[in-house]
């Protein structure tokens, strides 16, 4: 299996011509959909690894969109953030395996959106 990276994802979504300005609150909810059913194919964290169902999102002064996950052991962590100064976050708390289905969700969410605009 090849593993997918931070990095390279930030730069899809750069390469892909998408802004922020193209982000909803609908089109996070299906990010979160799209992430989290990553999280229950992986059956990782003893398959408790999911996706909480709020998006944090703020669009007035300042931009910041933020999805984050739960497991048996936490219950708030971040899954992806959208800041303020650009800076795409995938799960900073996470090892390169916990974070494979963040940016496996995240790559098929960035390739329906593409595929939206043509």
């Amino acid at each position: 299996m090849i593993k997918l990276t931070r990095d390279e994802m930030r730069s899809l979504f750069a390469e892909s011509g998408l802004t922020y300005a193209d982000l909803t609150i609908e089109k996070l909810r299906r990010l979160v959909v799209v992430i989290n059913d990553k999280m229950k194919e992986s059956n990782l964290i003893q398959g408790t690894y999911r996706c909480n169902g709020r998006v944090k999102f703020q669009n007035k002064t300042r931009f910041f969109a933020g999805l984050t996950c739960k497991s048996f052991y936490f219950k708030d962590r971040e899954v992806v953030s959208f800041n303020d100064d650009g800076f795409i976050g995938f799960a900073g708390w996470s090892d390169d395996t916990n974070v494979q289905p963040i940016l496996a969700g995240f790559k098929q969410w960035i390739g329906e959106l593409i595929k939206e605009q043509q």
